[in-house]
């Protein structure tokens, strides 16, 4: 029996026969559903995995004692990347005695004399002209599903060995209309639940991004096809393009192959043999484009190639030096061990800035010592000099890079105001009488009751015991004087004086 029902597929045009493994393959399964009679509503699905149509003419299918043959007229071609359906009935009519379910089949065939699926365990084979195309083998532990579809996912769609792996199948989601069954005939396949988009083996490949067996780590798109089978299984498809062991085939003739280290077995030029030249392309096959040492210093240009250099010249590679490479190519003055020239804007020893902390305090010095530099340090050759430092009175130094050089004690007290001293005033930056009152006025002066002075710079007015008495507790932080009689009066008119008076006087 035989009965083609898309004519749409009825040309030779262009068309090719198959011609080796994975050109076509099995993509979905409906094996004995109870919706429907089985043998009305049995059906399967073969894809063309190629860019060309595929004759389907002379194709045979076969399982345990049976066969399908494609028969030689009229030319049946299938379109490069398109589904194919083979069925027990092409009926869609719900009230039909034959009615298989609303499928569309493009093929019929006999489920009495040809060719009928058993759910448990079964195997199909694509054959061409002696070629074996395609094997799909299950048994009880696939679990099929009686009215859903059991298809494929994408990552194993055009490949014959990941298609026999268990893990790569599962029942559609898809609902068929009316007829309460599940599948996607003639159509793209379902993801397989969240699986499809998690890498289970860590290989950094999920079966979304192409990984055909997602069990095993070393088979994923990046490994190299050979003939030892990284997952313990001969003749696999390891790099997962749907063509078994093409590692060990010389595509392009330059007497390498992928196994031999070859990471373009498409071009001539590009193999370990190679010499490898400036042009964007990684010719020897050593994982880095363009390391050519074209100025002859020692160094190759691609940070992805790079080495863990002796970054600090202290004679050891350790966790303080860095990953080099050469920063500019065609210059043999610029390279990780080339002598940095300060403050010049340029990267001579390669490691990503121009050298502006020269004393090594940790500050960069300011942009008055060169265009390469922007920071703080006011003085690049003393460590001791920089933002946050302590100012050294007498050094002649601006210690804290503040703008103002050696901090002076004004009235003579034997404090600074960097040391600490609330009022630092002599003659020039105060009256004579507020001079006067200046000196007993520092850190390690003894608070005095009434003359309203914070004596001790500790924030506070008149803040003994003794002193509640007449001025009534005044303070400066504690909000004001509170008397205004006696002796608080004179204090007010001495504060008076000492509000005037600027604090601090910079040589």
């Amino acid at each position: 029996m035989f009965v083609l029902l898309s004519p749409l597929l009825v040309t030779a045009a262009h068309a090719v026969p198959p011609s080796r493994l994975s050109d076509l393959t099995l993509t979905e399964v409906q094996a004995d559903p109870n919706v429907v009679a089985p043998y009305y509503g049995e059906w399967f699905e073969i894809h063309n995995n190629t860019a060309d149509p595929i004759e389907l003419n002379g194709l045979v299918i076969s399982r345990a004692g049976q066969s399908i043959t494609v028969p030689s007229s009229p030319p049946i071609t299938l379109g490069a990347l398109d589904y194919f359906v083979f069925g027990a009935s092409a009926d869609r009519d719900s009230g039909a005695t034959d009615y298989n379910g609303n499928v569309e089949v493009d093929y019929v065939y006999s489920y009495f004399t040809e060719f009928n699926i058993s759910a448990p365990d079964d195997a199909i084979s694509l054959t061409y002209d002696g070629l074996v195309l395609d094997t799909l083998d299950w048994d009880s532990s696939w679990d099929l599903v009686p009215n859903a579809a059991h298809q494929v996912q994408p990552n194993a769609l055009g490949n014959e060995w990941a298609n026999d792996l268990s893990w790569n199948w599962c029942p559609a989601d898809s609902f068929i209309p009316v007829s309460g069954m599940y599948g996607t005939p003639g159509s793209a396949n379902d993801q397989c639940s969240a699986e499809y988009n998690r890498d289970n083996d860590g290989d950094g490949y999920s079966e979304f991004e192409g990984d055909c067996d997602d069990e095993h780590a070393d088979i994923h798109p990046d490994a190299v096809d050979g003939v030892e089978a990284p997952n313990g299984v001969a003749n696999d498809d390891a790099d997962c393009d749907g063509i078994r062991d093409d590692g060990i085939t010389d595509d392009d003739g330059d007497s390498y192959t992928e196994v031999d280290g070859d990471c373009n077995d498409g071009d001539t030029t590009v193999n370990p043999g190679e010499t490898e030249s400036s042009n964007g392309v990684d010719d020897e096959c050593n994982g880095c484009i363009d390391d050519v040492d074209e100025d002859g210093d020692g160094w190759t240009a691609d940070p992805e190639c790079a080495v863990v250099c002796d970054s600090d010249h202290d004679g050891d590679i350790d966790s303080s030096d860095r990953l080099c490479y050469d920063c500019r190519e065609g210059d043999a003055s610029y390279n990780p061990d080339a002598t940095e020239i300060p403050y010049d804007g340029e990267d001579q020893d390669c490691s990503g800035f121009d050298a502006c902390d020269e004393d090594g305090d940790g500050y960069e010095a300011t942009s008055a010592y060169g265009v390469g530099c922007s920071g703080t340090d006011c003085d690049d050759t003393l460590a001791e000099v920089h933002p946050g430092a302590v100012e050294n009175n007498g050094n002649g130094l601006d210690d804290d890079c503040d703008g103002t050089v050696d901090v002076p004690d004004a009235d003579g007290d034997g404090y600074t105001v960097e040391e600490g001293d609330c009022m630092d005033l002599d003659e020039e930056s105060g009256t004579a009488e507020q001079a006067a009152l200046s000196g007993q006025v520092h850190p390690g002066a003894r608070e005095a009751c009434f003359d309203m002075l914070d004596n001790d710079c500790d924030g506070w007015i008149d803040n003994l015991p003794t002193c509640e008495r007449g001025l009534g507790g005044a303070s400066v932080k504690g909000g004001g004087l509170c008397s205004t009689t006696g002796e608080g009066a004179a204090g007010i008119a001495v504060l008076g004086l000492l509000l005037t008076a600027t604090r601090r006087r910079r040589a």
